[in-house]
């Protein structure tokens, strides 16, 4: 068994070997060197610069869950719901919907994004507009230039934004969250609105069947006051049948109705800034320093062991031509 003093030397051992077989090969060694950290050198410096920009913000809403408030939210947005009571999953959908999207794009920003990131379509395609549109729409979903999270704690929502430009990150930020703050103010006004209107529509429309059913009751008691045979019963009783029903359903609208004013009456659910946007002014990536850095690293061990395993091969080609 070896002892420690002796696995040092063996450590020490393979580390000038190491050192002595670089050494015998050391133009090659500064050639990959140069190349590796050249390589990660002209990445740092010449790669797109971006700007990164976030708001935090906190959905509130003064009745309902959460989810419930979301998903009709989700909904209206055009995007299909689904069970949860993170409000995150819901509103990163709607951002990332076909609908928010196409409205980023139609947006007129300081730099036209078909201009940020160099696009140029072949125009002799066809339908090369749609394509073009399709091939943005697909960039923007893959969650590189937009991202959307919340803090399972604190429930704070992060809004982030990240693109080449430091005026487009921030002013796609600020729309964002515009477009959704216009969708809770309006169309979820406007659902519980259309809601309250339908609810009474049918609430007349029941009173007036009431009325109807009653009266038609009335002339029939009326005409058989006297006498009434086994048929003439069954007519009565059906006749009071339709008068109960009737004031069942009114009874049941009536309480429908009073909760869909309370609907359209009580504050819409909002999101409450807390944190604002600022106009980012200094570049997010690429973090030269970080990435110089990693490429000298790596591009030591690399020259290091193709210099080693050339030594070796070397070395074994030697052995087979004395051996042959």
């Amino acid at each position: 068994m070896q002892t420690q003093s002796e696995e040092e030397i063996d450590l020490l051992e393979s580390m000038l070997s190491i050192i002595k077989r670089t050494l015998r090969h050391k133009v090659l060694a500064i050639l990959a060197f140069v190349l590796i950290a050249g390589m990660a050198f002209a990445y740092a410096f010449l790669s797109t610069p971006f700007y990164y920009t976030e708001s935090k913000i906190i959905y509130q809403t003064s009745g309902g869950s959460q989810g419930s408030s979301l998903n009709a939210l989700a909904m209206l947005a055009g995007v299909s719901s689904y069970k949860g009571d993170d409000p995150s999953a819901y509103l990163q959908d709607i951002i990332l919907s076909n609908n928010m999207l196409k409205s980023i794009l139609a947006e007129k920003w300081s730099v036209d994004l078909q201009t940020l990131w160099k696009i140029k379509p072949d125009t002799t395609k066809e339908n090369w507009q749609m394509k073009l549109e399709y091939s943005m729409l697909s960039d923007l979903k893959k969650g590189k230039y937009i991202v959307f999270s919340q803090d399972k704690k604190s429930g704070v929502i992060t809004l982030s934004t990240e693109f080449e430009d430091p005026q487009v990150s921030f002013d796609v930020n600020n729309f964002i969250y515009n477009q959704l703050t216009y969708i809770l103010k309006n169309k979820m006004h406007f659902k519980a609105s259309e809601n309250r209107k339908f609810t009474e529509e049918r609430l007349l429309e029941v009173k007036d069947n009431l009325k109807e059913a009653e009266e038609n009751l009335r002339r029939f008691r009326q005409r058989n006051r006297l006498r009434m045979d086994p048929a003439d019963e069954l007519e009565d009783a059906r006749l009071q049948r339709d008068v109960l029903m009737n004031q069942e359903i009114m009874i049941q609208l009536q309480k429908q109705y009073e909760i869909a004013k309370i609907d359209e009456a009580r504050d819409i659910p909002v999101l409450d800034v807390i944190d604002l946007p600022m106009k980012p002014i200094e570049k997010s990536k690429p973090k030269r320093k970080l990435i110089v850095l990693a490429g000298g690293v790596a591009a030591v061990f690399v020259a290091i062991l193709l210099a080693v395993f050339y030594d070796i091969f070397l070395e074994k080609k030697t052995t087979w031509r004395k051996d042959v």
